[in-house]
């Protein structure tokens, strides 16, 4: 089937347009000072207001920083402008450190996590109170795991062209909406490739756990492992909603229409377990309300459709007024042996599996679809690299050697497709270097980390900190791009500009805000 598919893409005038795509990256790193321990200092000022700056922000917690690329026009160019970012933060910083891994550092319980904090206007106020939420509810420790977002749009040209090829008679809008959830469906079944293949978390300092009963193995007296595990932060101890009937959440990927009202019904339905915590109680607001996501966001999830950043509404009315613009895939460990945390051949590979994802099937995904893509991402975090682990495929068990290699045969032949037309050979190198993990399971991150801990007899902590001094030399020697660094700074004084402008319209209350915000 893919064969002839390529065949036929190959022909026809939309493939010419595969080369105009967009990627970008976001990468998420704690601040930590010289010891390790998780930064106390505020946002640096010098990188503006984190509620207004489009390159760098904060996510959960203040010393959770967030660098963001814009949409660039090949994986060199994201990655070059990520690695300027990174290197202006550095140089920035004051005696600290950006953590190299995805699972944080020592962690002294929920208190030792500060919040991020934006501002006093009404959209800064929403956004901390809803980081105040998910620690009320699910507890801070968890919001501190890191990792990289990889952006992906296809050029209007390549939808407008395919959609001669696919015969089809909808708008632009709809059959773009259409094509991206085909490919958020296949990216949620293959999800578990992205944690086996570029894994890079299977152990965690013991003080993430803060003393709570596991079924971790101890591989020191400071550090948590699993053997056979690749990306505990994709498994059970990392960031996911609960599933008991009353805070479960079930987001439907069939089409728009579906995730959309699937995502309302969640945003706007009572949790009982979360009403116990309050809304606004003792003086402040300890969530923004008592349903089982406080917004859409709170849903965590491999894949996100993405709506025009442009369209200011909240992500599903943005979805339903503009359509789908974008990809977002969340999976992603950040490789501390990595100075960027991810790599061209890593993203070359992401591109290839989001394309394969695209023409693969159009299958929608049933309810035991959905626990068997749970289940095997979760099993693959854990234990993946156990050489008798076995996948749910279609309802059988299958051995994950096997049914890896098949899919990078798939993979294969795109890349040779997309090596035609792009000229570029790294798209096939990329695919091979997948295949030598296969080949050779010594190679897969995951190894390499818990083989250089074991010959170094260092814990995870120790690991961590061997790696971070280099990191900053790293940074600290690059030779910047100027006009990248000019964006960063100019960006800087922009958003100090826009926040003031925020802080300044008082028209509407807080309330006020948050009510108009969830209006249909």
């Amino acid at each position: 089937m893919i064969d002839k598919f390529l065949e036929n893409l190959s022909k026809h005038s939309c493939s010419s347009f595969l080369k105009n795509s967009k990627i970008g990256l976001e990468k998420e790193s704690l601040r930590v000072d010289k010891n390790g321990t998780i930064s106390l200092k505020m946002h640096p000022k010098i990188f503006g207001s984190s509620l207004t700056n489009t390159y760098i922000t904060t996510d959960y917690s203040e010393a959770l920083i967030e660098m963001v690329t814009p949409p660039c026009n090949s994986h060199f160019e994201a990655l070059n402008f990520l690695e300027n970012i990174i290197a202006y933060v550095y140089r920035n910083l004051d005696e600290e450190y950006l953590w190299p891994a995805s699972m944080p550092c020592i962690i002294a319980g929920d208190k030792s996590i500060p919040i991020a904090y934006y501002g006093t206007s009404n959209p800064a106020r929403m956004k901390t109170t809803y980081r105040r939420g998910l620690g009320n509810r699910y507890g801070r420790v968890m919001q501190v795991i890191s990792g990289i977002h990889y952006n992906y749009s296809f050029s209007d040209e390549f939808w407008i062209s395919y959609s001669k090829l696919k015969k089809t008679k909808k708008s632009l809008k709809d059959f773009k909406s259409e094509q991206y959830f085909i490919i958020s469906r296949n990216l949620l079944r293959n999800g578990w490739i992205i944690a086996y293949l570029f894994g890079c978390s299977p152990a965690v300092c013991k003080s993430y756990l803060s003393g709570k009963k596991t079924t971790l193995e101890s591989f020191d007296e400071y550090t948590y492992y699993e053997e056979f595990a690749t990306s505990l932060r994709m498994g059970d101890i990392g960031y996911q909603n609960n599933k008991e009937e009353d805070m479960g959440v079930h987001i439907d990927y069939n089409s728009l229409e579906k995730y959309t009202a699937s995502l309302d019904k969640a945003i706007k339905k009572p949790s009982k377990e979360y009403k116990k915590i309050g809304v606004h109680a003792d003086g402040y607001y300890k969530q923004i309300n008592e349903n089982i996501l406080q917004i859409e966001n709170e849903y965590y999830s491999t894949v996100r459709p993405k709506p025009d950043p442009e369209i200011n509404e909240r992500p599903a009315k943005a979805l339903l007024k503009g359509g789908v613009n974008y990809i977002e895939l969340r999976s992603i460990d950040n490789n501390i042996f990595l100075n960027n945390g991810i790599d061209e051949n890593q993203m070359y590979f992401i591109e290839l599996l989001i394309i394969h994802s695209l023409i693969i099937s159009d299958e929608e995904i049933t309810g035991k679809d959905y626990l068997d893509i749970k289940n095997n991402l979760t099993n693959v975090a854990h234990k993946g690299r156990n050489k008798n682990f076995n996948l749910a495929i279609n309802g059988e068990e299958k051995l994950i050697s096997e049914v890896l290699e098949e899919k990078l045969k798939e993979l294969k032949k795109i890349a040779r497709t997309m090596s035609t037309i792009t000229k570029d050979e790294k798209y096939i190198k990329c695919v091979e270097e997948q295949e030598n993990k296969i080949k050779n399971k010594k190679e897969l991150p995951s190894n390499i980390v818990i083989d250089t801990m074991s010959k170094n007899k260092e814990s995870f902590y120790e690991f961590c900190m061997n790696n971070i001094s280099d990191q900053k030399e790293y940074f600290f020697n690059l030779i910047l791009n100027n006009d990248i660094i000019k964006k960063l700074e100019n960006e800087s004084k922009i958003s100090i500009r826009r926040r003031e402008e925020l802080e300044s319209n008082r028209e509407e209350s807080y309330e006020e805000y948050i009510n108009k915000y969830f209006l249909d």
